[in-house]
């Protein structure tokens, strides 16, 4: 039985979702998370280890060794940076077992950078919004010369959509700037420290690149792909029906064909001989109807989780590739449209997705629902916006 190992840093629940994706197709699966992460509650992985925040390649380190699994899958940002750290520790086993994970481009950290867009924007059927790295407000008064406005400012290692700043007027480059500037400070990380009792963000984010990229109007669009040695073996492709925000994450989504976006991951896979799951973001242009790769998370997302069917389940590819076996996918989910949880939820206790789409509560770890504030009278009621779903509270 080939063995999983899905690493999270933050409180997502993601982990908890793939978990059980992985565990439904035949992996063991092992998770490692922080102490009061839901993973440790739910019965999804069959072991979980504890994510130290003051030592966490040293918990990585740990959990690899305890587990000894044929994949890594990382959930969030910040252990995906911690594991391409541990990766250039001197560890033959574990650098070679990171990088069958994530392959070559993700095990470097190279696509990480938002910087690197440049570069990819140069492959076949790959479409990217003219993006560079700025390190002055000088050298971002040249960008704009050259390239023009409104334009878009990020900070790498943050997700979300929480440091991203539009420019829409020449005025505003200075103030701009200063602000991601600052949000990369020793003070940002002591405040997250203090308020959120975020350990880590004291010693993250100061080398954090910023970058420019050209604003496009347009709605946004997900891609989560499974690959393997640079090929894709299954993927989900969503639009956005609905966000935390203007950058936040998706919060409604409707499942979709997504051909265009499906042919950039490709491209992009074979060219960094990715392994893994990793999720593409993208815009479909008002103007053109293009679709324009914005980013990529080398790292799984919230969306990972879903089953379509074969070739759109990717927990089932992966199981497949290192199985050597056909696996049955599992039941594909019968809805277009469908409110994730608890981001949904969270965003608007009334919204009117939560009755007119599929909401897609954990029905199968009750646990997991009542973490986040559900209470599920009956465990068996079906994963929508059921009258027998009741709010903690």
């Amino acid at each position: 039985m080939p063995k999983v190992l899905v690493a999270s840093a933050l409180i997502w629940p993601n982990a908890v979702r793939l978990c059980r994706a992985f565990r439904d197709v035949g992996f063991e699966v092992a998770a490692v998370a922080t102490r009061d992460h839901p993973v440790h509650r739910v019965k999804a992985p069959h072991r979980t280890f504890s994510y130290r925040q003051r030592s966490p390649v040293e918990s990585l380190r740990e959990a690899i060794a305890k587990q000894r699994p044929d994949i890594i899958i990382p959930c969030d940002d910040r252990v995906l940076g911690h594991l391409c750290n541990l990766r250039t520790m001197g560890n033959g086993h574990i650098a070679t077992l990171i990088e069958t994970s994530l392959g070559r481009g993700g095990a470097s950290g190279v696509i990480s950078m938002r910087g690197t867009l440049g570069e990819i924007s140069l492959l076949p059927d790959v479409d990217v919004p003219r993006t560079d790295t700025v390190a002055s407000i000088s050298d971002l008064r040249n960008w704009v010369r050259n390239y023009g406005l409104p334009a878009v400012l990020k900070l790498d290692c943050s997700w979300g959509g929480r440091d991203v700043v539009i420019v829409r007027h020449e005025s505003e480059i200075r103030r701009a700037f200063l602000e991601m500037r600052l949000r990369r400070s020793v003070l940002r990380g002591l405040k997250r420290y203090v308020f959120d009792r975020d350990v880590e963000a004291l010693r993250l984010g100061r080398a954090s690149a910023i970058s420019v990229q050209s604003y496009v109007a347009g709605r946004p669009a997900n891609l989560a792909v499974a690959c393997w040695r640079g090929k894709v073996v299954a993927h989900v492709a969503v639009e956005v029906m609905q966000s935390a925000g203007p950058f936040g994450m998706a919060t409604v989504v409707r499942f979709v064909r997504g051909d265009e976006m499906v042919a950039a991951a490709r491209s992009i896979c074979s060219h960094y001989d990715l392994s893994g799951l990793h999720g593409f973001d993208f815009l479909v242009d008002d103007a053109s109807g293009a679709i324009k790769l914005i980013e990529i998370n080398p790292r799984a997302t919230q969306i990972g989780h879903f089953s379509l069917g074969p070739g759109r389940d990717l927990a089932a590819a992966l199981f497949e590739v290192f199985s050597g076996s056909p696996v049955a996918c599992r039941s594909p989910i019968q809805y277009r449209d469908v409110s994730l949880f608890p981001a949904e939820w969270h965003r608007d206790r009334q919204s009117s997705y939560l009755t007119s789409t599929f909401h897609d509560i954990p029905t199968e770890d009750a646990e997991l629902a009542l973490y986040y504030g559900f209470r599920l009278s009956n465990e068996r009621v079906a994963a929508s916006s059921s009258p027998d779903l009741k709010a903690v509270g």
